[in-house]
């Protein structure tokens, strides 16, 4: 039976390469939530981690900060986010996530098609 209701507590953690001090959950993608074309993330990022430079080229990738701060550079450029901006990342976009003192970065990560499904999820920086 597919599983439309997600509680984010009962599902596995991981932590995604190249990212350090991070925990995910993944909310909805292929298999039992039932969705081929979205993934949908929930990410934690402890101050003093970071999700290196990396670059996802065959896949959308976009997030909404919940709580905390962070520093995102993308392409060269810094920008400091908060709590609801909303991040967009198109294919093949360099991009860094290093989490600013205080309460732990949550933000809800959306890939398109779904992360899970990609060869070659990680890309390194160019």
């Amino acid at each position: 039976m597919k599983k439309y209701i997600v509680h984010p507590r009962e599902l596995p953690v991981y932590s995604p390469p190249a990212h350090s001090k991070t925990t995910n959950r993944r909310l909805l993608g292929p298999g039992p939530s039932g969705s081929d074309r979205m993934e949908v993330i929930l990410g934690e990022l402890e101050y003093g981690g970071q999700a290196d430079p990396h670059v996802h080229e065959d896949f959308e990738q976009a997030f909404f900060v919940l709580q905390g701060k962070a520093e995102v550079e993308m392409e060269g450029q810094k920008t400091v986010v908060g709590p609801e901006d909303f991040i967009f990342l198109p294919p093949g976009t360099v991009h860094r996530v290093t989490p600013l003192e205080g309460p732990p970065l949550r933000l809800l990560i959306l890939y398109s098609p779904p992360l899970s499904l990609s060869k070659k999820p990680f890309g390194e920086k160019k």
